[in-house]
């Protein structure tokens, strides 16, 4: 027989996982998209600098697509899932398209116009963190990407040697995200959302 104890511990204790689940699903995730947006913001800042200090004009298409990038994931982030991201490749699926990637060809062409090489290496350096930022916004939110993350550490580990842990931590997301997912749709989605 059940005596009123046991009732009291069933009873706490299903008070603590409702608690439990409310923090996770509500203020967990919320603070992970402050968190994403945050680090957007500093990338963003940092690049504006670099532009002030005469590196590059502020009228340059590659530093204006790389803010209209920066710019859409900061408006979009909290639709950059990857439940979203399967509708998406879904639908472009089912319609027999291929992925968008008009922001991608004007990216690639005006990184080209760029003059100085340092410059051009300063802004892939800059798009690469927008992207590792992204890429950490969407497989650190679902337990299958997780997975698939720590599936990938023993490959680039057997790719980069144990010689660099923190770049094989800090590649990891951004490597598994470009083989599961096509990442011009990502940079494309976010181009259109802060066009809009």
């Amino acid at each position: 027989m059940i005596g009123p104890s046991e009732v009291a511990l069933v009873f706490q204790s299903a008070v603590c996982v409702a608690a439990l689940s409310i923090v996770l699903l509500v203020y967990w995730s919320e603070l992970r998209l402050d968190a994403f947006r945050q680090k957007l913001f500093a990338i963003r800042d940092e690049l504006f600098d670099y532009a002030a200090t005469g590196n590059i004009s502020f009228d340059d298409r590659a530093y204006r697509l790389l803010r209209q990038s920066m710019n859409g994931f900061i408006r979009y982030g909290h639709q950059l899932t990857f439940f979203r991201l399967c509708v998406t490749m879904a639908q472009i699926k089912l319609a027999g398209q291929t992925a968008e990637s008009k922001w991608t060809e004007e990216w690639e062409q005006s990184l080209k116009r760029v003059g100085n090489n340092e410059v051009r290496i300063a802004l892939e350096q800059f798009h690469a963190r927008t992207m590792t930022c992204a890429a950490e916004r969407l497989m650190f939110g679902s337990p299958v990407l997780i997975s698939l993350v720590l599936c990938s550490l023993p490959i680039l580990m057997a790719r980069m040697g144990w010689q660099n842990l923190k770049q094989i931590l800090i590649k990891a997301p951004f490597f598994t995200l470009s083989h599961v997912f096509d990442t011009r749709i990502i940079e494309n989605q976010a181009a259109a959302a802060a066009a809009a």
